[in-house]
């Protein structure tokens, strides 16, 4: 399995099969547009927000003979998707078999949209989405409880689950509650590699995240995505 990080929450993902990017945003298209030539190519989007989703993506249409857009189902209502593009809209809380790729399996986001669950080719990839716990100061103690709640009950359907890539979220902005949904995530499920993403200017998160004792004292290796960009495993 390659894998390419395009920055915030955008990876490449290179399987024996298959190519899988997912919620692109900004960075470089150039290699997923070159290796989709070879490869059938299928763009994954969890939700509308424009960090996670850019129109660009549709720009990849002709880069391969196989290209197959998986989007979140309120990217169909909030955004414009060309009527010529192969895509399947994903509801939350569901199962997909994708011809040429294998299974997909959907969570229901604590925030909009989805994340995924891909089963392709021998490998298990999870992106988190926007799927966080958002333990956000100063709002409402029955708004924070309920993040909570959903957060931890989505995961819990992973529990045990063994992973080969996890791409989840850690976010400066939460202060020093950033790695709480990530810790959390690490204690329910069985990842081989996990994948920081979704830091926006303070990059430091992923180096702090790396040397928390439940973090470093996990089976889990985890991936410094603030200063690399490209795994080969």
């Amino acid at each position: 399995m390659i894998i390419d990080y395009l920055g915030h929450s955008g990876f490449l993902v290179e399987t024996e099969r298959a190519l899988l990017l997912f919620d692109y945003y900004k960075g470089d298209l150039s290699p997923a547009a070159r290796r989709a030539a070879e490869k059938p190519l299928f763009v994954f989007a969890s939700h509308f927000h424009k960090d996670h989703f850019a129109p660009e993506i549709f720009s990849l249409q002709s880069a391969g003979p196989e290209v197959r857009y998986l989007l979140s189902s309120d990217i169909r209502r909030r955004r414009r998707v060309p009527k010529e593009a192969e895509a399947l809209f994903l509801a939350p809380d569901a199962s997909y078999e994708v011809p040429g790729l294998g299974s997909v399996r959907t969570l229901r986001s604590t925030d909009e949209g989805v994340a995924f669950l891909v089963e392709a080719g021998g490998e298990t990839i999870f992106h988190a989405g926007d799927l966080n716990w958002w333990d956000w100061e100063g709002e409402e103690p029955a708004w924070l409880a309920e993040q909570e709640r959903v957060f931890k009950e989505e995961v819990a359907k992973l529990s045990g689950k063994r992973i080969d890539a996890a791409f989840v979220v850690l976010d400066d902005r939460l202060g020093e509650r950033f790695a709480e949904g990530a810790l959390h995530f690490l204690s329910v499920c069985c990842p081989r590699l996990v994948l920081p993403m979704h830091f926006w200017e303070d990059r430091s998160v992923v180096g702090r995240f790396r040397t928390l004792a439940e973090a470093a004292g996990s089976e889990a290796v985890i991936l410094d995505t603030a200063r690399e960009t490209h795994w080969e495993r």
